[in-house]
């Protein structure tokens, strides 16, 4: 599908873009020949006037000097001195043939009404017309035919101006237009090649992670369907005895599914951007105690090192909401209770300024020292804040993350530890965590711990 999709999209990226080079190429094209044109009509009447008032100022015409204006200009010339051609015609080695030259007089005749037998009009002013004319072959020309009076008659000059060298250059113009446009076409065809591929892995991972979802989805909600069906079928054939065992299996795996549906569907709200915010000022300090307490007795059935480190200084209040915030914090902090071997340590720690690396053991002492309690601060304000930012960490001494998992943990359905039986997690906490983050313009960090373990460090703007 992806391939098809890739060839259809270079394809007509290329038919748009040829599109749009023939148009801009004609425009040129025409532009340019009218210049062409006109350059040599203009070119050809500036000679022509020359050659007329160079004939009309003579006295008398030599064959030398004729064809040295033919050379100059570029013209054929014949010239009927009282309707009778002058003898040096009779030798000339031009090509042009005679009827040719009787055409272009029939046509100054009937067109025009130059007619070079007539000599009524003696005395008159000079008199010329110019026109196209093409010859047997096709090739093109540019006639004049003028009527120049001179003492006792008249001269009728025929001139014939082939454009041949303006066809050519023509014709070589389009040639190096069509050169450069398929020159264009070719460099850029590669260039869509490799661009909508580009623009198509997007498409691809989104799709990959999309079936891989689906999948992982699938087989969570499959395991404890599996469970509950199959008690359901033993206590139906008797098998095992509807007890509060049975009961309570069912309600286990029940709220399994329920989570894990839950969870789906605040994925799905935040793909959908309908999760609901209620922003509110909140000291952060006193949720953070909350917390905290809420995880003592979890910490203490564990055997649990669970510590919390405030600042001395009054920490501003922030902009945010609060729930969401308790439920990224729950996130983070089960994963270090469930991954945390006993006799480890864990800390949740408050900062106004980025935190640097600090070993989890060492800071139990201070813990306790620094300590206050919610009323002493009350009165902080926002302007307090060092950089803008609060920073909330949880970190813990346990395994830790290694280097090339460090960003796929945040992928839905990822396990660390593939092998993990624990059905409590199913991989879409810290997706969930970073989504809330990201829902408060803010980001969600991981470090490994000094000495071992993972840190993970909410970044949370003020405003």
């Amino acid at each position: 599908m992806f391939r098809k999709l890739h060839v259809q999209l270079t394809a007509l990226c290329i038919t748009i873009t040829g599109l749009i080079l023939a148009v801009l190429s004609v425009i040129c094209l025409f532009i340019s020949e009218s210049g062409i044109r006109r350059q040599e009509y203009d070119s050809f009447s500036a000679n022509l006037n020359a050659l007329y008032q160079n004939l009309a100022q003579q006295t008398s015409l030599s064959h030398n000097w004729i064809r040295q204006m033919e050379h100059s200009y570029q013209f054929s010339i014949q010239i009927l001195d009282n309707g009778v051609p002058l003898f040096f015609q009779s030798l000339d080695t031009n090509d042009i043939p005679e009827d040719l030259w009787n055409t272009v007089r029939e046509k100054a005749v009937s067109d025009y009404g130059l007619d070079f037998q007539d000599f009524s009009s003696l005395g008159i002013l000079s008199r010329h017309e110019e026109f196209p004319i093409t010859d047997e072959s096709g090739r093109p020309y540019t006639a004049s035919a003028a009527l120049i009076p001179r003492s006792g008659g008249s001269i009728g000059v025929t001139v014939l101006h082939p454009l041949t060298e303006m066809n050519r250059r023509i014709l070589g113009q389009r040639l190096a237009f069509v050169t450069a446009d398929l020159a264009a076409l070719i460099i850029l065809s590669i260039f869509y090649w490799f661009f909508t591929a580009r623009m198509i892995r997007p498409l691809q991972e989104n799709r990959k992670k999309q079936m891989q979802f689906v999948a992982s989805a699938s087989h969570e909600l499959r395991s404890p369907l599996t469970v509950i069906l199959s008690n359901v079928a033993a206590v139906k054939n008797g098998i095992m005895p509807n007890d509060h065992q049975f009961l309570n299996t069912l309600y286990s795996e029940g709220n399994r599914m329920s989570r894990l549906i839950s969870d789906m569907l605040q994925l799905a709200s935040a793909d959908n951007h309908t999760w609901s915010m209620q922003p509110s000022e909140v000291e952060i300090d006193t949720l953070l105690l909350q917390t905290w307490e809420n995880f003592e007795s979890m910490a203490s059935a564990r055997q649990l090192h669970w510590k919390i480190t405030l600042p001395d200084e009054p920490v501003p209040r922030c902009t945010c909401d609060a729930e969401r915030i308790r439920q990224l914090l729950s996130i983070l902090i089960d994963n270090a209770f469930c991954y945390t071997p006993q006799g480890g340590h864990i800390r949740l720690a408050l900062s106004d300024h980025a935190p640097g690396p600090q070993n989890p053991g060492a800071a139990h002492g201070a813990c306790k020292s620094s300590f206050r309690k919610p009323a002493l601060r009350r009165h902080a304000t926002r302007s307090q804040g060092s950089s803008g930012c609060l920073y909330i960490s949880v970190s813990d001494d346990g395994p830790g993350i290694p280097d090339e998992q460090k960003t796929a943990v945040f992928e839905r359905f990822h396990r660390v530890d593939a092998s993990r039986k624990d059905k409590s997690h199913f991989g879409l906490g810290l997706c969930i965590a970073q989504e809330i983050a990201q829902l408060h313009r803010g980001q969600l960090l991981l470090t490994d711990t000094p000495g071992g373990g993972a840190t993970f460090t909410l970044m949370l703007p003020l405003g």
